[in-house]
């Protein structure tokens, strides 16, 4: 609970928070009122002492009534709106920190970031429209006690056990009940990391049924029969919480009118009054108890959302947005010396490493790295990237260390299209386009006739894979950095534009001074490089280099 408020106080204030104190207080003192002056109504009517129309009840009713729409309204409307940009600002703050994450942590907490996005922020959303009921709901119960107790002291000592005795039955539960709520977002989190592998895998399950079916009844239908036993056991703990107390308040209700009455001499009237305060204290315990689980799920959420925010916040942004970058001309060249990278250092038995590595790139530089599957190829160039940070070792610019401080920097020298690149439907990033550039370019890549270009809007991403790759080329390109690194790049071209590509754009861009990485397997055009490397078990090996481009290879 202390999470979901540290959420909340910076969307309200503790001005705006003690305003909204203020208005749930008066709420729930409306409400007291109107009980309160219905109970003497019909004391005074059960007495005789009501037989003529009272201008004095009234003008009391009336202002009960005015005060509890405006109060209702003005707390409603402002619960509105503070749901609302509760919702936005904790969507936006998460997208913030996420952006300013760096890659190798934002790869390992994906599907946790997407079921804050999805399932937390949603829930403290709805929970935030219940603050008004609930909060109304413990105001007035305060407010019967009060008046029971201003009724028969006794009595009131009775209704007060009561009430802690459904207190007690509800704390030895609720540590269960919250356990599983916890297990239910874990379970969440699970079930969107499987939902997401239908949708993004949907190209292969539809290949390949088997694998659509293996997903659904091996995962998602375990899931959701390990949530739904779960939840329901969750839900039916609070739904005997809510018996419980109810039963109490029954028996209670019944003594009062059956036994405590008689035996301690109560009026009629108090009688009467006592137990319709008892039957409203009965409504709003019962309110309570209803929204409860709601509050506890909200409470999860937010220890999860705010453990990613601290996690984020936490998380190594140093010149995390560049303060300057890299033109062609800024740039000579990157050594690469004594490289190491490993995952899973936890289980360094099961661990897979690449290096140590040495190597060297100088401008104007083509260079092909090949090797086969799990190599190492990609991790390398990612270290290289700044994507993942070495283990050991270190990258050297222009004959400068690269450390944490400048990375960001460092990373301005690349124009990237990888693998599994994604293509925006807008050219982003770029101050200024150069549309003869871009005119030039999808001429070059013979897709002038499948794309155009509006207000730096592209007409379509919508083409063959071998097409999306020349248009994320050319955005690459639009770029104008110092380096070009592809990640096998040619693998969706058909032979002639790949013969094409290896022949005549590549030496273009390099008489252009464009320096340039690729990954790449096409060995019937290794040749085109300047230097050629084999990625073997985490280990490169040079197979063909310029003379005095590289100075040390392991």
């Amino acid at each position: 609970m202390k999470k979901l408020i540290k959420l909340l106080l910076p969307q309200i204030g503790k001005i705006g928070l003690l305003k909204y104190i203020f208005l749930a207080i008066f709420s729930g003192l409306c409400s007291f009122l109107f009980i309160n002056t219905v109970t003497r109504v019909i004391g005074l009517i059960i007495s005789g002492g009501f037989t003529n129309i009272s201008r004095e009840y009234i003008l009391i009713f009336a202002a009960i009534i005015i005060g509890f729409i405006w109060v209702r309204r003005t707390l409603s409307l402002a619960i509105i709106n503070l749901s609302q940009k509760l919702f936005w600002h904790l969507r936006s703050d998460v997208l913030s920190l996420v952006l300013r994450a760096n890659y190798q942590q934002l790869s390992s907490k994906r599907m946790e970031i997407h079921a804050a996005m999805v399932s937390d922020i949603n829930i403290l959303t709805n929970v935030s429209m219940s603050v008004i009921d609930f909060c109304a709901a413990i105001i007035l119960s305060i407010s019967c006690l009060l008046y029971l107790l201003s009724i028969s002291g006794v009595l009131f000592l009775i209704t007060l056990g009561v009430a802690a005795s459904g207190a007690i039955v509800y704390h030895l539960n609720s540590k269960s009940n919250l356990t599983d709520f916890n297990k239910a977002r874990m379970l969440e989190t699970d079930f969107q990391k499987n939902f997401n592998a239908i949708l993004d895998g949907f190209k292969e399950i539809f290949m390949e049924p088997k694998k659509g079916r293996f997903i659904y009844e091996k995962k998602i239908q375990h899931i959701a029969d390990e949530a739904q036993g779960n939840n329901t056991k969750a839900f039916t703990g609070f739904l005997n919480n809510q018996i419980t107390g109810q039963v109490l308040f029954y028996i209670l209700i019944s003594s009062v009118l059956l036994f405590f009455s008689i035996t301690l001499k109560i009026k009629s009237g108090d009688t009467i009054s006592f137990v319709f305060t008892l039957l409203y204290l009965l409504g709003s315990v019962e309110t309570i108890m209803v929204l409860l689980p709601g509050i506890l799920r909200a409470g999860v959420a937010s220890n999860h959302l705010m453990a990613l925010k601290t996690e984020l916040e936490n998380a190594e942004f140093n010149a995390a947005i560049p303060v300057s970058y890299y033109s062609k001309a800024d740039f000579y060249s990157i050594s690469v010396k004594g490289l190491e990278f490993q995952y899973n250092k936890k289980n360094a038995e099961d661990a897979f490493s690449i290096g140590p590595v040495d190597m060297e790139i100088n401008k104007g530089e083509v260079t092909f790295i090949y090797g086969g599957n799990g190599s190492g190829k990609t991790t390398f160039i990612h270290a290289v990237l700044g994507l993942r940070y070495p283990s050991s070792g270190e990258i050297q610019l222009n004959g400068q260390v690269v450390d944490q401080k400048c990375y960001a920097d460092y990373r301005t020298l690349f124009s990237t299209v990888f693998s599994d690149f994604y293509l925006f439907d807008q050219i982003i990033g770029i101050d200024h386009i150069d549309l003869e550039k871009w005119k030039a370019y999808i001429d070059l890549f013979e897709i002038a006739d499948k794309v155009s270009l509006t207000d730096g809007k592209l007409s379509t991403t919508d083409l063959s894979a071998g097409q999306r790759k020349r248009l994320a080329l050319i955005v690459a390109l639009l770029e104008n950095k110092p380096i070009l690194v592809l990640d096998e790049w040619a693998a969706d071209q058909d032979p002639y534009f790949r013969k094409r590509f290896y022949t005549e754009i590549i030496p273009m861009l390099k008489n252009d001074g464009l320096t340039i990485i690729a990954i790449t397997h096409d060995d019937k055009y290794y040749h085109c490089a300047d230097s050629l490397y084999k990625m073997d078990e985490g280990k490169l090996i040079v197979e063909k280099a310029e003379p005095g481009l590289i100075n040390i290879i392991s």
